[in-house]
């Protein structure tokens, strides 16, 4: 375009000026050059008051005319065409009435007028020296969709060059962690880190580049490289899209990357879903995801992958969570609206975290504004919440609060049963996030949480659970390809226990668990080739057992002081992740653990060959405060692989070992207020486990349809299981009671996800076994007779559907229906009597199932009217969890009733739960 002289362009614009006044009834024309385009001195600007908006910049060498008030474009094209074709270009026109003069034939999607008009920001044409390109940022008034980066002399003799840079909210300024980038010509991308940031090697010449992240709208930009540079992407946050309501799996493309059993969850996946009293919750999204299961309502603790809940870690903010539910696992102890996303890592975990086998929850706290202030909150029936975030500096530094409670006993004063109203429910949690960035090299984050349970159950139970963290976090950036990342984390479980059911043997147990850490992590990025990161990190643990003692003057429980156990965890891991060509990645670890047993203890030897147990010691072995007691380490390794198939179809491999040192002394099926954690010890080892994974990803109709199949097999070696009648209420010598074995788990998961259109959503089946052996070669050193037996979380098949249909920009649709095969249970068979001694036979452990899971839900989701600008936008969720009132059974217990063993089944939310919740923020829909 630019080689044509002016006069033909001006010929050509004044014959369009003659025609277009027969059919317009104002004659104003607007021409927009790109900064490489031709130079027009009468250049005229469609203002706000004439139009009610103005328009985006079009720096791709494209003209754009716009002409006011036109009745009709279409007629001026044919004639336009006749003249622009003889000098290599062509037209075309939108609905809005705009004119797209245009090089070559290629036609240029124009904009058309957005839902909101008003907030359109104003695009200003600055024309950059050839000399100043190296360090590109683009400023929130200016998003180009055409740009240069590097010059041409310091690209000389070079054929491919290197192009870094952030991916960051057009808003606020906050880093877009994990968005995927795609140069669409080349079939080449890569992916931000958490921080934003990417580095990709790619040959000179101009590119046209694809940014894609949940909540924002995906951003198409052409990138001119002429040598190294930087450049600085702000996403627009994405207004009525519905894939503000899609998971996002395998780190957004997962045929691109090595990642595998890597889901990623926006806080937007929990605003549609229906959920249990309206209460918007991101982990119960995440059971909705294939090889994640939970026992059913009620119930705290996740299994997945065919593992206990005790071998997944939650982190929030780089918090260890230890307790992660509410109301015993009704509702989970994190407040959605608080987060930005979450990540769960089911196959290959990254080489940075170390002490769980199964899997690892990342949960991101959100940041504030930088630039506004923000108040929002939420009402449903059993909880109210309310987040407040404001800056303290603009640009540099904000602060951000949240709270949540509930005020559920007006529900139990309704109902009945008198247990039910002398009983009172509360829980609350809350959050605290300062950010600062002192400047573009350094930046901090200072984050507290906290929650409360307090629970009394009639006159008879009470239940008191507290989590108490902090962080503070150093990010400092040495230049645009290496960082350092340090955090200093701690965090304390607070667990009480009170039963009056029989006053002469009520009591109170309380425990206690510490986690102090120091993380340090290094990124290096020292070509195109290789992201290397290394670290270490030390764990501190203080594990108060507790005390166990009476409740009231009429019991005669016998205090008993359980003791305290202290342990120190550390390990240095490097992981490589490293781009061979196009089709091959491979990313590969090594972690190193080691792990020390403290004191104060003391430590039993037992006979040799013999169960542990009372009467089998030898000696006992005293060890003072902070006294080493016994060692172990061990080496992890990840190694994963990608090879794609071709652009739409690649195959990935990942092998994974991991080390476990502490554990949930527990022998039930569900997370329960009487479980106690335990550190490895001289005579519990810690676990091991290895994971094998192969799996292939595929994506189809461009993008829109997403399926994968994976199948994983897994051994865990030194499982924790306890012997039959294991007493853990109250234990002073735990080992009495366990007894340690081999897990075997397998499976295969299938996923299908459609990302865009009305409807949206996943669909998902997951076979998977797992089984359990203990077999220590004598009967008391066996259980099961040292003969297999499915595991108490072993259901063999899962299946998933979630729904969003969207009826219009306000109102949405959405369902979602459950199954799960029966867990598996020990029934009683048989009761005989021994010398006028009744007794109880069982079955082979875990050999009956109880009945499958089903459940439907619905929920309508209403958005407040979407005007611009507004006080303040608030929107209406209704919805029907478990809308056939099917009575799924939670668990089988026995009793023992006028000589008769008589068995009862339990279920929660056996009817229809209705629910509706109002969400509200200040500003906008967008804002």
């Amino acid at each position: 375009m630019n080689n044509h002289p002016k006069p033909f362009l001006l010929f050509w614009l004044f014959c369009l000026f003659f025609m277009g006044t027969r059919s317009l009834s104002a004659q104003q024309i607007v021409v927009t050059e790109a900064w490489d385009g031709l130079n027009f001195d009468g250049f005229v600007e469609k203002t706000e008051q004439e139009f009610g908006t103005r328009f985006f910049f079009e720096p791709f060498e494209t003209s754009r005319i716009g002409l006011s008030d036109i009745s009709d474009p279409i007629p001026l094209i044919p004639f336009l065409q006749a003249w622009l074709r003889p000098l290599g270009m062509s037209a075309s026109a939108d609905v809005n009435g705009y004119i797209f003069i245009l090089p070559g034939e290629q036609l240029q999607v124009g904009l058309t007028r957005d839902i909101y008009p008003e907030v359109i920001p104003v695009m200003e044409a600055r024309k950059p020296e050839e000399d100043s390109l190296s360090g590109l940022e683009l400023s929130a008034e200016f998003i180009p969709k055409v740009f240069t980066v590097g010059t041409r002399r310091e690209g000389l003799g070079r054929t491919n060059v290197i192009l870094e840079g952030q991916i960051v909210d057009f808003e606020n300024g906050e880093p877009v962690p994990q968005a995927s980038l795609m140069f669409m010509n080349l079939e080449r991308g890569t992916l931000a880190d958490e921080d934003g940031r990417f580095g990709i090697s790619l040959p000179k010449g101009t590119h046209t580049l694809v940014v894609r992240d949940l909540g924002h709208e995906e951003t198409r930009i052409s990138v001119e490289l002429l040598s190294e540079g930087t450049i600085t992407i702000k996403l627009i946050p994405q207004a009525i899209q519905l894939e503000d309501v899609v998971i996002s799996s395998e780190r957004d493309n997962p045929v691109q990357n090595t990642m595998m059993g890597f889901e990623r969850v926006s806080p937007m996946a929990a605003k549609e879903i229906p959920v249990v009293l309206g209460e918007r919750d991101l982990l119960k999204v995440a059971t909705l995801l294939p090889g994640v299961q939970n026992v059913g309502e009620g119930s705290g603790g996740y299994n997945v992958r065919g593992a206990p809940a005790d071998q997944n870690m939650f982190y929030l903010e780089h918090v260890p969570v230890y307790n992660t539910s509410h109301m015993f696992g009704f509702f989970s102890a994190f407040h959605s609206g608080a987060l930005s996303g979450f990540s769960l890592y089911k196959s290959n975990i990254p080489s940075e975290y170390g002490g769980r086998l199964a899997a690892t929850f990342e949960m991101e706290a959100r940041e504030a504004s930088k630039e506004k202030f923000q108040l929002e909150g939420s009402l449903s029936p059993v909880t109210g919440s309310l987040i407040m975030g404001t800056p303290i500096r603009k640009g540099r530094s904000s602060a951000l609060i949240s709270a949540r409670s509930t005020y559920s006993n007006w529900i139990l004063r309704r109902i009945p049963n008198q247990d039910f109203r002398n009983s009172n429910i509360y829980f609350g949690d809350a959050t605290a996030l300062l950010s600062f960035e002192p400047n573009d090299q350094n930046k901090v984050r200072i984050f507290g949480y906290a929650s409360l349970d307090n629970t009394q159950f009639g006159l008879e139970n009470s239940f008191r659970n507290q989590n108490l963290g902090g962080s503070a976090s150093w990010l400092h950036f040495f230049n645009d390809r290496n960082d350092l990342e340090v955090n200093l984390v701690h965090s304390r479980l607070n667990l009480d226990v009170g039963n009056e059911a029989v006053p002469s043997e009520a009591y109170l147990l309380s425990n206690s668990l510490t986690h102090s850490e120091i993380r340090a992590a290094l990124t290096l990025r020292p070509n195109d080739v290789h992201q290397i990161k290394m670290g270490g990190n030390s764990t501190f643990y203080r594990n108060d057992r507790g005390n166990f003692g009476p409740l009231g003057s009429q019991s005669f429980i016998n205090p008993v002081v359980l003791g305290v156990e202290q342990g120190i965890e550390s390990g240095l891991f490097i992981e490589d992740y490293i781009t061979l060509n196009d089709r091959i990645s491979v990313q590969a670890g090594l972690r190193y653990n080691t792990y020390t047993f403290l004191g104060p203890t003391d430590v039993y030897t037992y006979q040799q060959g013999r169960a542990m147990a009372q009467e089998t010691v030898l000696d006992t072995l005293s060890y003072g405060n902070l006294s080493p007691v016994k060692t172990y380490h061990g080496l992890d390794w990840r190694l994963s692989g990608k090879l794609a198939l071709n652009s739409n179809l690649s195959l990935k491999a990942s092998l994974n070992r991991l080390h476990q040192y502490s554990f949930l002394m527990s022998n039930t099926i569900a997370l329960s207020p009487t479980d106690k954690w335990k550190l490895a010890d001289a005579n519990i080892r810690p676990m091991v486990g290895d994971q094998v994974s192969v799996g292939l990803y595929g994506g189809f109709m461009r993008g829109q349809i997403q399926a994968s199949v994976e199948g994983y097999l897994k051994r865990v070696q030194n499982l924790v299981e306890y012997r039959d009648g294991a007493n853990l209420l109250v234990n002073e010598v735990p080992e009495w009671d366990v007894l340690q074995g081999d897990l075997r788990a397998y499976g295969v998961e299938f996923m299908v996800r459609k990302n865009n259109g009305r409807l949206t959503g996943w669909a998902n089946y997951t076979y998977s076994r797992s089984i359990v052996t203990v077999d220590g070669g004598e009967d008391e050193l066996s259980i099961n007779y040292g003969e297999p037996y499915p595991a108490n979380f072993d259901r063999p098949h899962a299946a998933n559907l979630a729904l969003t249909y969207r009826l219009n920009r306000r109102v949405s649709l959405s369902t979602n229906i459950v199954y799960a095969s029966g867990r598996a249970i020990t029934y009683p068979t048989t009761i005989y009597y021994l010398n006028g001694a009744r007794l109880v036979s069982f079955t082979n452990r875990n050999e009956y199932r109880i009945p499958d899971y089903f459940r439907i839900d619905i929920g309508v989701n209403v958005e407040g009217n979407l005007r611009a600008k507004k006080l303040a936008h608030g929107s209406w969720s209704f919805g029907i969890y478990n809308l056939t009132g099917r009575d799924n059974i939670y668990s089988v217990f026995f009793l023992t009733t006028a000589g008769q063993l008589r068995g009862y089944r339990i279920s929660i939310f056996a009817i229809p739960v209705v629910s509706i919740s109002y969400n509200f923020k200040l500003g906008n829909y967008e804002s």
